[in-house]
């Protein structure tokens, strides 16, 4: 396996081949902007990353090199994120359609992984779940806990030491952010009652408009370390004790006013069209996100 700050890869993550290619070139922007936060939830850096490598064995796409483990923990510690707060009532209704996956609340034990401001807690709480969270950005859980919800600042890793025992473990757009899924996904399985189940959502780099749009793919972003598709996600999960019972989609729903400030950071080219159309239509209303991109994964811990 590589060492994470050699200078080119040397073994995949995923299934430790060593026939490594480069997919995407480094891109960055020609004038970084100072203020930029790289590794909050709304950050703007669509198409901006280091080179991004893709092992030809099982296809896994990941970033290289990888961040130090502890840059990135302090990184998303200090996260702050206004924006996504703005955007409070499109991420309580993207979650309330996403809850009846879950099945029946009856009172099950839920542990929200990534929760930022607890959103997700929140709605799973009122549905009949005794839900709590665990965040790593100190200003997101204390964001959470102003809405009277248990959101624990610290890794996932730590949570699996309390002891607790859950019924139910998501993690909604968390996966490609980890600098060793696997090692949290084990974490969550240690969490897990036999039986229990883990929900998650990421994004597809198999899709087809992945592959089609190829470097110019949106999410291929500085915060996201590893690009999954169906079957590489499935194969980590199976590694890490999990069977996995069904892959889908996910959707987001956003306002008008957000998607066409996406859009335009994403494709600058479109950027007067984006406020074109701003002119015209209510910021307010509601857009569903679906490219084909979003994975809903759902899997559980045998026994």
């Amino acid at each position: 396996m590589h060492e994470p700050d050699a200078a080119f890869p040397t073994g995949c993550y995923l299934c430790g081949g060593r026939e490594l290619q480069l997919r995407f070139r480094e891109r960055r922007a020609a004038t970084p902007d100072p203020a930029d936060d790289s590794f909050s939830c709304t950050n703007l850096g669509h198409g901006h990353h280091p080179p991004i490598w893709c092992c030809r064995t099982c296809g896994l796409l990941f970033q290289w090199p990888m961040p130090d483990s502890d840059d990135l923990l302090k990184a998303y510690s200090a996260v702050e994120d206004p924006l996504y707060v703005g955007e409070r009532a499109n991420r309580y209704y993207t979650f309330e359609r996403v809850l009846g996956a879950l099945g029946p609340a009856q009172s099950r034990r839920l542990l929200d992984v990534g929760a930022y401001c607890g959103y997700f807690v929140d709605v799973a709480g009122h549905a009949g779940f005794r839900a709590e969270g665990t965040e790593l950005s100190a200003w997101a859980a204390g964001q959470a806990r102003s809405l009277g919800l248990t959101v624990h600042n610290e890794t996932l890793t730590e949570r699996a030491e309390s002891g607790d025992v859950d019924d139910v473990v998501t993690m909604w757009d968390v996966l490609e952010h980890l600098a060793d899924p696997r090692a949290e996904l084990e974490a969550a399985l240690r969490m897990l009652a036999p039986g229990g189940q883990l929900h998650l959502s990421t994004i597809d780099a198999g899709s087809r408009i992945a592959r089609g749009l190829g470097q110019h793919w949106p999410w291929l972003m500085e915060m996201h370390l590893y690009y999954f598709d169906r079957n590489t996600v499935a194969r980590l999960l199976e590694q890490a004790g999990f069977t996995v019972d069904r892959i889908g989609l996910y959707s987001h729903v956003v306002s008008v006013d957000y998607l066409l400030t996406k859009v335009a950071a994403a494709v600058p080219a479109v950027g007067s069209v984006a406020e074109s159309i701003r002119t015209v239509v209510p910021e307010h209303w509601r857009v569903p996100v679906n490219l084909g991109d979003n994975m809903h994964v759902v899997a559980h811990r045998p026994g």
